[in-house]
């Protein structure tokens, strides 16, 4: 029994797992992008920083196939454009934000203000991209923490509220 506990223990995945997978320069504190194609480029050029990816169009090749096949903006409010690609070594997550909202072809018609683009390997073994996915979908769903999330000065302060559950 002990086995299956240390096992269970290490596929769990919380909020601050999930934040490892991002920083501070893959964190958009306001888009300049007012729709939806320049949303997945500005955070296309997040994730190039930094990181191993080198081929833009590759990424946005991918995330607008996926968008194709509907929308990632579930509402209220939230986005979480993702796919897997062969340019990924790793998961790796950009987060960002508009205050002022972007249309993004929500469910609900309205404009959506935080995303978390998620972008993977292939291969996945522990199934990383699906929990992390998993994670930010159920955070998002309190109303007063995504208000929060909004309202947070910087990254760090972004991170506590996620982490925290208030502002």
């Amino acid at each position: 029994m002990q086995g299956n506990s240390a096992q269970n223990k290490a596929v769990s995945m919380d909020i601050k797992d999930v934040l490892q997978l991002t920083s501070g320069t893959r964190f958009i504190g306001e888009l300049q992008a007012k729709d939806k194609t320049g949303v997945l480029a500005e955070m296309a050029d997040a994730l190039l920083a930094g990181s191993p990816i080198t081929n833009k169009e590759t990424i946005l090749e991918m995330l607008k196939s996926r968008e194709a096949q509907g929308s990632t903006a579930v509402g209220p409010g939230v986005a979480f454009p993702h796919g897997r690609t062969l340019a990924a070594q790793n998961l790796i997550i950009v987060v960002a934000r508009s205050r002022a909202g972007v249309d993004f072809d929500s469910m609900d018609g309205a404009p959506t203000h935080l995303f978390f683009m998620l972008i993977a390997p292939p291969q996945d073994t522990g199934n990383q991209y699906i929990r992390s996915l998993a994670v930010l979908i159920d955070k998002m769903q309190d109303a007063a923490l995504r208000d929060a999330a909004l309202k947070a000065d910087d990254y760090a302060e972004f991170c506590l509220v996620l982490t925290e559950g208030q502002g």
